[in-house]
């Protein structure tokens, strides 16, 4: 294969790859536009709390690092679920990434 044809292929991947991430950039805009007003109606201590869910953290190593109880995480975690409509762990994630928390 010669230099022209590497360099051409390596152009056509690299316009592949930038395709697929503006995609998914823009998903993440709407998404994030879309549900605006559903996060704003978080608290600070559950925007606090959503941000160590989506690092990673359970309920305990959470309630260890904010001086809370686990009761009060759990409870935190239901209000979150519910403000934002969501069912799980996956769909957290999703507002943590559109809205720059991790």
């Amino acid at each position: 294969m010669n230099q022209v044809s590497q360099a051409n292929k390596l152009i056509e991947l690299s316009r592949e790859v930038f395709i697929r991430k503006s995609e998914r950039i823009y998903k993440q805009e709407v998404f994030r536009l879309k549900n605006q007003p559903k996060f704003r109606s978080l608290t600070k201590r559950e925007t606090e709390i959503l941000t160590l869910i989506a690092s990673d953290l359970n309920s305990s190593e959470i309630a260890e690092k904010l001086f809370i109880s686990k009761h009060t995480v759990e409870q935190h975690r239901k209000n979150i679920y519910k403000k934002l409509k969501i069912r799980s762990i996956p769909q957290l994630f999703q507002y943590a990434l559109a809205f720059d928390l991790v």
